[in-house]
């Protein structure tokens, strides 16, 4: 058999995953995992509007347009400050990435020097070059031409640059006539809808985002992308369409009750709410107890964290992280070994409960 061998590894954040369920099998311990992006201080109550829904319409039962569910899309055109883009929902937030990345024919890509690991494995897939800039320092950026990516806030690092800066940012990028894709799937859950972010969406961008994060949503695997480009729009369907060949229609139908009903928009603001609270102190403990990244030059947003500790120190905690390298180009800044990427967005008295224990070992060695 003659195969053709992906270019890129397997995900380590999968390959973590797997290690600490394996550790917590064989040792009986339960480990506090905080290597994954997953929203976990709480789950969103579906339960509150799902009896709004039908389940036995024929257009939920059957396929659904290529380019997703008219009304979600509708719903998202209206909530997100989109009604003059070509809107498309698409398999979740990886989808998103691929069928952008695939469909722009631009070699090289400009990405922030830490940034999630995907999106280096998808553009190698692709075969585009890739290049780095300083997001923590935005304004002063220069990239040349290519691509621009951006992540916001940060995964890996939590970090969100103020609005004005990233304006004038994208107001360059705008100058040069650069695409600049702009990944959001956490901006909604730390921002209003009202928030000013749209003052961004320019010709030259490509809004991309998910329901994952901002609500919390990972397994119902929906996500969209937006764009004033008629052309690259009619591409990402056609692409689309011998990849998925449209998305399921149920998971779209719960979203849009989500953002639409009475009840969803209540289940909506008590699941931010909470979940942006317990971000917000894990952060702050970070902070106080000194363990944030020395490279940082504002307090992170959330919903991830660098912290001053090493993947194999926190493992003996029994809290799974990432090293940070992993989330650099070619992964080979050795130092950044000695730094981990954690997840903030667990119940702070759990969060608590297992860094005490960090930082009384840490206390015992001085």
């Amino acid at each position: 058999m003659n195969v053709n061998t992906s270019p890129v590894t397997y995900s380590s954040i999968v390959e973590i995953g797997e290690l600490s369920a394996k550790l917590e099998k064989e040792t009986g311990d339960k480990y506090l995992k905080l290597h994954r992006g997953v929203m976990d201080v709480t789950t969103i109550d579906l339960n509150s509007f799902s009896q709004n829904i039908d389940f036995n319409q024929k257009r939920i039962q059957q396929y659904g347009g290529n380019d997703g569910d008219t009304n979600l899309i509708e719903t998202i055109k209206d909530k997100f400050h989109l009604k003059d883009h070509y809107v498309m929902t698409v398999p979740g937030g990886m989808a998103t990435l691929d069928v952008v990345i695939n469909s722009l024919s631009d070699k090289t890509f400009w990405v922030p020097k830490y940034h999630w690991g995907s999106w280096n494995k998808i553009l190698t897939i692709h075969g585009k070059d890739i290049k780095t800039f300083n997001d923590f320092d935005i304004r002063n950026v220069e990239v040349g031409e290519g691509v621009v990516m951006l992540c916001y806030p940060s995964n890996p690092t939590g970090y969100a640059p103020k609005f004005e800066d990233l304006k004038v940012f994208a107001d360059v990028c705008k100058e040069k006539g650069q695409t600049l894709i702009l990944d959001l799937p956490y901006y909604y859950l730390f921002n209003e809808m009202s928030d000013r972010i749209y003052e961004l969406y320019s010709d030259n961008v490509i809004i991309i985002s998910s329901f994952s994060k901002s609500v919390g949503l990972s397994g119902l695997r929906v996500g969209y992308i937006a764009t004033k480009n008629k052309e690259l729009y009619d591409t990402m369907k056609i692409r689309s369409l011998y990849k998925y060949n449209s998305i399921s229609t149920v998971p779209q139908e719960i979203i849009n009750q989500l953002l639409t009903s009475n009840q969803g928009q209540i289940a909506f603001d008590n699941y931010r709410r909470k979940t942006k609270e317990h971000v917000t102190k894990n952060i702050q403990y970070l902070s106080e107890n000194g363990l944030l990244f020395d490279e940082y030059t504002d307090i992170p947003t959330g919903p991830f964290a660098i912290i001053n500790k090493t993947f194999d120190e926190l493992l003996s905690f029994k809290i799974s992280s990432v090293p940070l390298n992993k989330f650099t180009f070619k992964n080979t800044e050795e130092h950044l070994k000695n730094v981990s990427r954690i997840s903030v967005s667990v119940d702070h008295d759990l969060f608590v409960e297992y860094f005490d224990r960090v930082l009384q070992s840490s206390k015992k060695l001085i």
